[in-house]
């Protein structure tokens, strides 16, 4: 089958589903991003050659870099996919996040979810979203959760450094859906732990966390994943203070790697994590100081080989690989 991938944005997660795909199919990518007008021309160029080419058009996101594929797919008669993941079904008004919001966006994508054959959502809570937000029919969602890979085992690690741990890009955005802003203001709680940051860059978001935070605060820039994934088997705790997450891959990827989870409960987090670690209300300061002080003292190798199994056991790369190939065959096989 010819398949071409649509995204705009090259995440790891992104690009696991295009090897997956890629295994057993021909697959052409799109990576359309609207920064330059020359891109946006030949972004268009390329949908259109795409799309001729396809049989099947797979997109990861409801925007608008998935509507002119969607459109000329429909017009001849092709198949369309797209993965629902966070801000594309999400409307959050208190933090002004989400295509969902009134304007442009929100009938961008909702007529992209319209023009889909199936909308393949990464979570439960992201399923409620897509129907309660989007308005999208439940007999054309289905939830295929995120698939994590595995690195070599390290959970038994003993030499484990009091560094609590978030991957998260450094954005206006994210000082207040991933909690970035109360992370710097915990930190102050704790001198005795290292609270490290590390996401892709931006100077001024960067700067105004700098002049927030105590000098326990360490700021990196993102590094290449298999590097932080291997970072990962250093630390104790990985914390996601998140107000909106469609499913938190950082924080699976951290608890296979034997991280104690300490997390908001919103959003899809309570479903990733289940009864490991500590949740905690969004924007309470000192619950979380707790939390983090109660992980660190309960992050022996027990603890740390029930986090990596949770996700080992529930969060495959298998058992995406294989739902993401049979929604692919449904689509098609339906149709004949």
């Amino acid at each position: 089958m010819k398949i071409l991938f649509v995204h705009n944005h090259p995440s790891s997660f992104v690009r696991i589903d295009q090897e997956i795909l890629s295994a057993q199919h021909d697959v052409h990518e799109l990576y359309v991003s609207w920064r330059k007008p020359r891109v946006l021309i030949e972004a268009t160029i390329a949908a259109i050659r795409g799309v001729l080419w396809c049989d099947v058009v797979f997109a990861w996101f409801g925007g608008f870099h998935a509507l002119l594929p969607f459109l000329l797919a429909k017009m001849l008669g092709k198949h369309c996919l797209v993965v629902a993941s966070g801000y594309d079904v999400a409307n959050e008004p208190l933090i002004n996040y989400g295509n969902m919001r009134p304007g442009v966006r929100r009938w961008i994508s909702r007529l992209v979810f319209r023009l889909a054959d199936r909308v393949l959502a990464v979570s439960h809570f992201t399923a409620t979203q897509a129907i309660s937000n989007a308005g999208i029919s439940p007999s054309k969602l289905q939830v295929i959760t995120h698939g994590i890979p595995r690195i070599p085992a390290c959970t038994n690690t003993n030499e484990r450094q009091m560094v609590v741990l978030t991957a998260a890009h450094f954005s206006e955005t994210n000082l207040q859906r991933k909690g970035l802003i109360q992370l710097t203001q915990i930190a102050r709680f704790l001198p005795e732990f290292a609270f490290v940051i590390i996401g892709q860059w931006d100077n001024r978001v960067a700067q105004h966390l700098k002049q927030q935070a105590p000098p326990n605060v360490i700021l990196l820039e993102a590094v290449e994943y298999g590097l932080l994934r291997r970072f990962m088997c250093t630390v104790s705790i990985y914390i996601q203070l998140s107000f909106y997450e469609s499913f938190g891959m950082a924080l699976a990827e951290a608890m296979l790697a034997g991280c104690l989870p300490v997390v908001t409960n919103r959003a899809a987090l309570p479903e990733v994590v289940g009864d490991i670690g500590y949740q905690v209300a969004y924007g309470d300061i000192q619950a979380a100081v707790r939390a983090i002080r109660l992980a660190a003292a309960s992050a022996d190798a027990a603890a740390r080989e029930a986090a990596a199994e949770r996700i080992a056991t529930n969060f495959s790369l298998d058992q995406r690989r294989t739902a993401l190939l049979q929604a692919v065959a449904a689509v098609t096989t339906r149709s004949r």
